[in-house]
């Protein structure tokens, strides 16, 4: 006679489809997906950029790398128009950080 002490013991039973929805779940956790900016705050974006002198100008910057969401501050370095990107120089890094135009969430100058 097995003893189980009272407990009866279940094996999970799960669909196909509920395993591939966790699964699709658990790689979707920490993915930030980009904001949706109205003409009004792209317009504002693009002044920032026009305000930014090259070497001169200390900001922080909110942009998109992959699926996350992060943020750097120092001094932008570069400004390529034709090839729509920046180089922001930061304390920890030892290059500067090449960030898309397309990217870029918010600047805001110190």
């Amino acid at each position: 006679m097995v003893n189980d002490r009272g407990k009866i013991k279940w094996t999970s039973l799960m669909l196909p489809e509920h395993v591939e929805m966790l699964q699709q779940m658990g790689r979707d956790i920490g993915k930030a997906k980009p904001p949706i900016m109205d003409e009004q705050q792209l317009e504002e974006l693009e002044q920032k950029m026009r305000y930014i002198q090259v070497g001169k100008t200390k900001a922080k910057m909110l942009y998109r790398k992959g699926p996350n969401v992060e943020h750097a501050s120092g001094i932008v370095t570069g400004l390529k128009q034709f090839e729509q990107y920046l180089l922001l120089d930061t304390k920890n890094s030892l290059y500067p950080i090449r960030i898309p135009f397309d990217h870029i969430i918010d600047i805001t100058f110190q």
